[in-house]
């Protein structure tokens, strides 16, 4: 009796073991857990963390069964903001996101997202760049130092300044105007202003102490870096975004089972690029909508005067396709006319 019963038992134990087995996805691997270090470039307050990293971080474990953890690091925790890309190729870090301003010379082509008054948006803009890199071969193939997983835009750079509301070119002529980045300079000077150029952190300063009489940059920061207390007009116009790219270091990605992976994949992507172009911009309509109660004045260029911004900055966009071409992109001028068909047909 007790050799029937030892040899049922086993039958069972057995017939268990393979219904566990056959109803795992293909590739996984038992209740092994996964942890991913996520450098990140936004702080855990910014819209884009609060509304879409940290659900997606909820999501990602619960698809995975608790298998695969993905810790947030706010900006500066695993390593200098300017150096998380080295740090994603090398593995210092497993995964991140940055500005692909800060590897200048990486990214040729993604300098066509930064050339002015071609966005209306950070969603249309998130989009459009990963459609470029799906539509183009010489795009994707400035993404292979690591496993790529999204592309996309920062919210639009507009103008913040302290005493006057800027409604046309001749308001802005001659005025100083703090820029962030190299891109913004030229279109500062190419506008009739004078360029300032300062970190984010200095710039509260400089305009509360009549340094500078303005700043481009987007809506996001001016509160944190109290630009805020010192620019109460904003002229809305769309000046420029800045590119991101979103990766995880290759060999931690070939660590993960198949499963995992696509997890990653299915909410990575286009998915991924639209969350933060929707973050960021209901981010940037909630700001507006608290500075106005706070008494700050907004004002949006009609068609015809952006039309006359636009016609002073062109030269910009020729001068890059010259120099892309040089490099030997030949389809510098065709990626540039996708990104800007792109850009309004992806509007949202």
């Amino acid at each position: 009796m007790k050799k029937l019963i030892s040899k049922s038992t086993l039958v069972l134990l057995v017939v268990a073991v393979a219904m566990v087995a056959l109803s795992m996805p293909a590739g996984a691997s038992g209740g092994k857990k996964y942890v991913i270090k996520f450098a990140s470039e936004y702080f855990p307050k910014h819209p884009s963390i609060v509304n879409g990293i940290m659900p997606w971080i909820k999501q990602v474990k619960e698809m995975s069964g608790g298998r695969l953890e993905i810790q947030y690091f706010p900006p500066g925790a695993l390593t200098p903001q300017k150096e998380h890309y080295s740090a994603v190729v090398s593995g210092a870090v497993d995964m991140g996101f940055s500005p692909q301003a800060f590897t200048p010379g990486k990214f040729p082509l993604a300098e066509i997202i930064n050339l002015p008054l071609v966005f209306k948006s950070a969603t249309s803009g998130s989009l459009t760049t990963m459609a470029l890199y799906k539509k183009w071969p010489e795009w994707r193939a400035e993404y292979t130092d690591y496993k790529f997983l999204w592309t996309h835009i920062s919210a639009l750079f507009e103008l913040h300044t302290t005493k006057k509301l800027v409604k046309t070119l001749e308001d802005l002529k001659g005025m100083k105007i703090i820029v962030w980045l190299p891109p913004a300079r030229t279109m500062a000077k190419a506008l009739g202003a004078n360029p300032v150029e300062l970190s984010p952190n200095d710039t509260y300063l400089a305009l509360e102490r009549g340094m500078a009489d303005g700043v481009f940059c987007p809506l996001a920061p001016i509160r944190a870096k109290k630009i805020s207390d010192a620019a109460k007009y904003h002229t809305m116009f769309g000046l420029m975004a800045n590119p991101f790219w979103g990766a995880i270091n290759q060999k931690k990605w070939d660590s993960l089972p198949p499963d995992l992976q696509k997890i990653m994949t299915d909410t990575t992507g286009v998915t991924m690029s639209r969350l933060f172009g929707k973050t960021l911009d209901d981010g940037a309509a909630k700001d507006e909508k608290q500075f106005k109660k706070e008494g700050h004045t907004f004002y949006y260029l009609p068609p015809a005067e952006k039309k006359r911004w636009l016609a002073k900055v062109n030269p910009i966009h020729e001068n890059l396709m010259k120099k892309l071409e040089k490099k030997g992109l030949k389809n510098a001028r065709k990626i540039r006319e996708d990104t800007i068909k792109l850009a309004d047909e992806l509007l949202k």
